[in-house]
């Protein structure tokens, strides 16, 4: 085999990986979206263990790396070692490339789920609390949406589980900002088997503008 046809093969591995993890507009990256057309599972125990969209990735990316350092006469280390860190980096900044120039609405939205977290307090049938999420609007207008939460099956405490707390609070990203905006809500909840107050983070969002929808 020739170095440029393993080459070409090694940039068709490295590609793969970055196609299998390539996770928008939606929060789902492509790989789990295939294996879930296709029928296949996951994770080796159900909803936990091994991941196995990300093995596959990890596999194909070093089979890459190792192809293309193989297919190289000159600075063939420094090369592959480069090809490990692109499918990581690539992505994002391809993807906030294409918020800044070309996305408009909600497809300009960033979620910073990292720095994002609902706080509540229970007082007899009646919860009271504050979210606290942070966006970046890469665009130059500003936008109005609606967020819901999806990870609900993370919260402590069975009542936040039916509720939706943001309900239809239009919120507005400033153009090009990021912004932790400040959302308070008040709820009725009889449950007496939750906890008289606590935080949860907010790891997963479904934000809609008119017909427009993206999970975030």
């Amino acid at each position: 085999m020739s170095r440029r046809q393993r080459f070409a093969i090694a940039f068709m591995l490295i590609t793969s990986t970055i196609i299998l993890n390539w996770s928008y507009p939606d929060a789902k990256a492509l790989g789990v979206r295939l294996f879930q057309w296709i029928g296949l599972p996951m994770w080796s125990q159900g909803t936990s263990g091994l991941n196995y969209v990300n093995i596959i990735s990890m596999m194909l990316l070093f089979a890459g790396a190792f192809t293309l350092r193989t297919s190289l006469q000159r600075h063939a280390r420094k090369v592959a070692l480069l090809a490990l860190i692109l499918p990581f980096w690539l992505p994002s900044q391809l993807i906030v490339a294409y918020q800044s120039v070309w996305a408009k609405g909600i497809y300009a939205l960033e979620y910073v789920k990292e720095e994002s977290r609902c706080n509540y307090k229970k007082e007899a049938d009646r919860v009271t609390g504050t979210c606290l999420l942070t966006f970046v609007n890469h665009s130059g207008q500003d936008i109005l949406f609606t967020a819901s939460i999806r990870d609900r099956d993370l919260h402590t405490g069975s009542f936040l589980e039916s509720l939706d707390i943001l309900e239809d609070q239009t919120l507005t990203m400033p153009p090009r900002q990021k912004k932790t905006l400040n959302v308070a809500f008040t709820k009725i909840a009889a449950d007496a088997r939750a906890s008289a107050s606590g935080s949860f983070p907010v790891l997963e969002l479904t934000v809609t503008s008119g017909e427009q929808e993206r999970d975030i």
